[in-house]
């Protein structure tokens, strides 16, 4: 069950990142922000290194756990984890760097 939630999170997250990261190139601010534009353009870079390390990690996991799991058909279940979950990092690797060249 913990795997179906971790997959179904990372599966969201691959298409919210770059929704999110276009708006805040653009701009946008969350509406409950206390600062300036610039301070949380910061926060976002800072939230999307954490999701590059979070992302990296839990894949690195899940395909360290696949070849160990005890019934017949979970080890396909955590590669496809650790895909997802890679992808998330790839695409939070990639919006960071797109958001580092576009100026504030």
């Amino acid at each position: 069950m913990l795997e179906l939630i971790s997959l179904v999170g990372g599966l969201i997250l691959c298409f919210y990142i770059p929704y999110e990261a276009g708006k805040v190139r653009t701009g946008w601010i969350r509406k409950n922000f206390k600062g300036e534009p610039t301070d949380f353009r910061a926060a976002y870079l800072k939230q999307l290194t954490y999701l590059i390390w979070v992302g990296s990690v839990i894949a690195v996991v899940d395909a360290a756990l696949a070849p160990l799991s005890d019934r017949s058909g979970e080890w396909v279940f955590k590669l496809i984890g650790a895909v997802v979950w890679l992808a998330v990092a790839g695409l939070s690797y990639n919006e960071r760097r797109r958001m580092m060249q576009t100026p504030a």
